[in-house]
C-alpha cells in the first residue's frame, strides 16, 4: 500500500494530506468551542447515533443527543395537550406515559422539575445541564423569530432555530435545567441579586447584575433567590418579551413549582 501511495503525483498526495490537517483542525476546532460544529455532527449522523428528532451534540468533554423539539406528551399518554397540573399527574400515572420529541405538537406545560427529571427518565434520556443549554443556545441568532411576545404555539412552528438545528430554546416555554441553586449558591459560588444580566460564566449562568439592561446580553433578565433549594429555568416563555433571551434565567423557582410557561426538554448520553 505504501508503495502505491508513493507511486502516485505528488500534488495528489499534498491534497490529501491537507484534508487530513484541515479535517483534524476542524474537530479542535469544535473542541475548542465547546460544542459541535458541522462536520462533527455529520460523522454522529452517518453512524446512527442519535434517533428521529435529535441530533447529535459534541462538547469538550463529552457528547449528546439533544431533543430538536421542546418536550409533548407522547401518544401513549392520557392527555396530548396539557391544560393544568393535574392533567400532567395523570399522565405521569400512566405507566407507558413518557416525553416526546416531535414538530407540530403542543409543548408540554404545567411541569415540575421532579416531573420533568421522571418523564425524560422514561424516554431513557434526562434533563440538560446549564452548560449543555446554553452552548447550544449561543447558536441562536434569529432571536426575532423566537416567540417572546405572542402566544403559545405548537413545537417547531418557528424559524427559531439554533446552528445546531435545535428549535425553539428561547421563547414559547421556560426549559428545566437539571442544575439546582441552594441558599443563592451555584458550583460553589454566591449568585449576585436579581437584576438585568451583565455577566455570565462558562454555564451561561449569571455572575453579575444591574439595574440597567445591558445590550451585549440582550438585555435578558434574572431572577435569584438566595433562600432555599431553587430550581433553574431558562430562555423565557411567550410573555417574556425583552426579558427573555439566550441569556435569560429564572432562578427563584421552587422545585414544585409548575405554570403555563413551564416546560422541558431532554437530552440523551452518547456512551
Amino acid at each position: 500500500m505504501f508503495r502505491e501511495m508513493k507511486a502516485l503525483p505528488k500534488s495528489i498526495l499534498v491534497g490529501v494530506g491537507a484534508l487530513i490537517i484541515s479535517t483534524l483542525g476542524i474537530q479542535a476546532s469544535d473542541e475548542l468551542a465547546g460544542v459541535s460544529g458541522r462536520l462533527s455532527g455529520l460523522v454522529l449522523e452517518s453512524q446512527g447515533v442519535c434517533g428521529l428528532h435529535e441530533v447529535p451534540i459534541l462538547f469538550g468533554s463529552h457528547s449528546v443527543c439533544m431533543d430538536v423539539y421542546e418536550a409533548s406528551p407522547h401518544t401513549s399518554c392520557p392527555y396530548e395537550q396539557i391544560k393544568s397540573e393535574v392533567d400532567t399527574q395523570v399522565n405521569i400515572g400512566a405507566e407507558a406515559c413518557r416525553a416526546h420529541s416531535a414538530p407540530s405538537l403542543d409543548p408540554w406545560k404545567y411541569v415540575t422539575y421532579t416531573e420533568a427529571q421522571q418523564l425524560c427518565a422514561r424516554a431513557g434520556k434526562r434533563l440538560p445541564t446549564n452548560e449543555e443549554w446554553y452552548k447550544v443556545a449561543l447558536g441562536q441568532t434569529e432571536l426575532d423569530a423566537c416567540f417572546l411576545s405572542q402566544t403559545l404555539e405548537l413545537t417547531g412552528t418557528a424559524n427559531c432555530v439554533t446552528n445546531t438545528g435545535v428549535h425553539d430554546v428561547v421563547g414559547n416555554v421556560w426549559e428545566w435545567m437539571d442544575d439546582t441553586v441552594t441558599d443563592g449558591t451555584y458550583k460553589d459560588r454566591s449568585l449576585p441579586e436579581s437584576g438585568y444580566i451583565t455577566l455570565v460564566d462558562s454555564d451561561g449562568v449569571v455572575l453579575t447584575t444591574h439595574t440597567e439592561p445591558d445590550a451585549r446580553f440582550g438585555e435578558d433578565y434574572a431572577w435569584v433567590n438566595s433562600t432555599g433549594v431553587q430550581g433553574i429555568i431558562r430562555g423565557g416563555f411567550y410573555g417574556s418579551g425583552e426579558d427573555g433571551g439566550i441569556f435569560s434565567q429564572n432562578i427563584a423557582v421552587p422545585l414544585n413549582f409548575s405554570a403555563v410557561g413551564v416546560g422541558f426538554r431532554c437530552v440523551r448520553d452518547i456512551l
